[in-house]
């Protein structure tokens, strides 16, 4: 069995990019960290922040001794919110940014997450995990409130009720699980999952469509839907393979372009 990687990002309609993507290899290759960030706050600011995720996961992934898993991830987190609390002392703005890093091996998936960039596992095609966004609008779907209604208020999808930079407590939630052959991990910020139905993409495809040009072509395809609004747009997938010659399917862009018009 092997893992296929590919990352994507694209500045979309916006004037900066202040999404950052990442995924580094152990130099034996038997453990693997995927990253994503996504920056918030004025001009240079959330790309500064979304960076400094970036820069401290590869530090610590490549000077680490991990023994505790869950341990190691939460302190990225936990170090980065630290940083970028530094970086604010000096800036107009305050920065912050959104992570979800997937720390993977042969046989188990680890992740965290803080803010509403996402993880989605899914197994042949079937969704087994999405996490949870720590926005208002997740809160308030949650306690089955009616965002529809329009007699009540409707929080913004992107307020964050916790990121790290953020002026509240940070409590990295954590997720793991086996793997096997079949297993597909997506992390995503919301500029790709609001614009996609995610779980249909990846039901169709089964996970075998896996190498970087679909993985351009799927953030493009999203920018598309933004309708000259699109937000910065960035993922990372790992898909666990049987086969290191399997093939991938063909026509992928021109199946999605005709499932989304």
């Amino acid at each position: 069995m092997t893992w296929q990687y590919a990352s994507a990002l694209t500045i979309g309609d916006r004037e900066e990019q202040q999404d950052r993507v990442a995924i580094f290899h152990l130099e034996d290759r038997e453990a693997h960290l995927l990253v994503v960030a996504d920056g918030m706050g004025g001009h240079e600011d959330g790309a500064a922040a979304a960076q400094t995720v970036i820069d401290i996961a590869s530090s610590r992934f490549n000077q680490s001794m991990i023994d505790d898993t869950r341990k190691f991830l939460e302190n990225i987190c936990l170090d980065a919110h630290n940083a970028i609390l530094t970086l604010s002392e000096n800036r107009a703005s305050a920065p912050g940014s959104t992570c979800v890093i997937a720390y993977l091996t042969d046989s188990q998936a680890y992740c965290v997450h803080v803010g509403d960039s996402r993880l989605y596992q899914f197994h042949s095609g079937r969704l087994i995990h999405k996490t949870s966004d720590h926005s208002i609008a997740q809160l308030m779907e949650e306690q089955e409130s009616d965002l529809k209604d329009e007699t009540k208020h409707s929080a913004p999808q992107n307020q964050l009720y916790m990121c790290l930079g953020g002026n509240t407590g940070l409590t990295p939630e954590f997720y793991a699980s086996k793997v096997s052959t079949g297993n597909f991990f997506l992390l995503c910020s919301d500029g790709f999952w609001s614009q996609v139905d995610v779980e249909e993409i990846f039901a169709r495809t089964n996970g075998t469509a896996i190498d970087q040009e679909y993985a351009g072509q799927l953030v493009q395809l999203a920018n598309q839907q933004g309708q000259g609004k699109s937000d910065n747009i960035c993922l990372a997938w790992a898909y666990r393979k049987d086969d290191p010659t399997e093939s991938e399917k063909p026509g992928f862009l021109k199946q999605l372009i005709a499932w989304f018009s």
